[in-house]
């Protein structure tokens, strides 16, 4: 057989091949998981922006010149505390269970519905807790050092301890769970072994 024979047929071969459906639907997932990223980059951007810039335009509404030093009043700066306080709330709890749900999921593997009402107690929980904090962090009566000629200073450094400590509080809380989340597996995980099949039928319903 000819060079040129070769060709055509190996040409030919070529035309009538058929591109395997699994691998285009993930290289079309694929884009569009990228896309929906990039989204998401976009928009995390532009809200972080016009957060600061609602900050700032806050503040320099509220601010006030006394003896050449610039202050603000002591409610103005505990109502922003309190939004700051909300604010991580709303954003960290959504981005923390959406980490944390891939771990769950790896370790209720044997019971992928147990890991999604798990979550769902830990949001209630996570809630719960972060909103008592802002409730009991927040004054609404003046401390007297604030009040004083470095009181905005004083409390600008209260602000920033208590935005610090509730991240504090999330990060431990967070690590903890982590720390014991594969440990309730194993525990999950040998009693759901012991189960009949009946059982396991049941609870799976239950769990629905």
């Amino acid at each position: 057989m000819s060079v040129e024979q070769l060709l055509r047929d190996t040409l030919h071969r070529a035309d009538t091949y058929q591109v395997s459906p699994d691998l285009f639907a993930r290289v079309r997932r694929s884009i569009a998981e990228d896309r929906a990223h990039r989204r998401r980059v976009r928009a995390a951007v532009a809200w972080s922006l016009a957060g600061l810039l609602s900050v700032a335009v806050y503040l320099v509404a509220l601010a006030e010149v006394v003896d050449g030093r610039v202050t603000w009043p002591w409610w103005a700066l505990e109502a922003l505390t309190a939004a700051i306080l909300i604010t991580l709330i709303l954003v960290l709890g959504p981005l923390i269970r959406r980490f944390g749900g891939i771990f769950a999921s790896s370790v209720f593997t044997a019971h992928p519905s147990t890991a999604r009402h798990f979550l769902r107690v830990l949001d209630v929980a996570y809630y719960l807790v972060f909103t008592a904090f802002v409730l009991i962090e927040t004054q609404v009566v003046p401390r007297e050092e604030w009040l004083g000629p470095s009181g905005t200073a004083v409390h600008l450094q209260w602000l920033t301890e208590r935005i610090g400590a509730m991240l504090l509080l999330m990060g431990l809380l967070h690590a903890i769970t982590i720390a014991l989340l594969p440990v309730l597996g194993v525990v999950f995980s040998s009693i759901w072994r012991q189960l009949t099949p009946e059982e396991r039928q049941t609870a799976t319903d239950q769990t629905r």
